[in-house]
């Protein structure tokens, strides 16, 4: 992690309840096991986020971002929501 994120996340959260995070997490990862908490796929663990639009079971909009900003354009969404 980088310095301006653990620096932003101190200013949000105080050291018990980030210790309290921590310990959930470990408590997770002790019952579950840590290879149970990852995806199947590696490559999911990548993956910065997506914008799907659903009616009903059908898919109506699939995008996944590529990058950190890649969001799918307003456009598509709109369009789709129109259909």
């Amino acid at each position: 992690w980088n310095p301006s994120a653990v620096d932003a996340m101190m200013s949000r959260n105080d050291q018990e309840s980030l210790t309290a995070l921590g310990e959930a997490y470990k408590s997770a990862a002790d019952n579950i096991g840590l290879s149970n908490l990852a995806p199947k796929d590696i490559g999911d663990t990548l993956r910065q986020g997506g914008t799907f639009v659903f009616k009903g079971e059908d898919i109506l909009l699939e995008h996944y971002d590529g990058k950190v900003g890649d969001n799918c354009e307003i456009e598509k969404i709109l369009a789709s929501i129109s259909k």
